[in-house]
């Protein structure tokens, strides 16, 4: 139940910013990538295989909506986002699930993928 009500309040928040918001900026996705960082951290302990797969999927979709602020992030920024997806993947891996522990991190790998190669480009251009 607790990690129902979890789930419906970040669903409510991430509904909420996608309808309210035309223009998606870079603090927009760093904000949205600290947010699910720190509830991911906070309730990792008590997350299920089904939970997992939310965050997995939630990742991929902040990713996918703030591609086009990549090359607004300052250095900083840069650095913070690394660090975010450091300490995601290390709380993937302390959950004991191996299948979806190797989804999850194919997820975040394709997600940082993406995000090197949009990086690159914008350092190319």
């Amino acid at each position: 139940m607790k990690n129902l009500s979890k789930l419906a309040i970040v669903s409510l928040i991430a509904g909420c910013s996608m309808v309210s918001c035309t223009s998606y900026s870079a603090e927009d996705y760093m904000n949205d990538m600290k947010t699910l960082t720190e509830e991911t951290i906070r309730n990792a302990s008590d997350y299920t295989e089904e939970d997992w797969k939310r965050v997995g999927e939630e990742y991929r979709a902040i990713n996918e909506k703030g591609k086009k602020t990549l090359e607004r992030l300052t250095d900083e920024q840069k650095k913070e986002l690394e660090k975010y997806a450091e300490e995601m993947a290390d709380k993937a891996a302390e959950f004991d699930h191996e299948e979806l522990k190797a989804q999850f991190e194919d997820i975040m790998d394709q997600a940082d993928k993406f995000i090197d190669g949009i990086m690159q480009q914008i350092e190319k251009d």
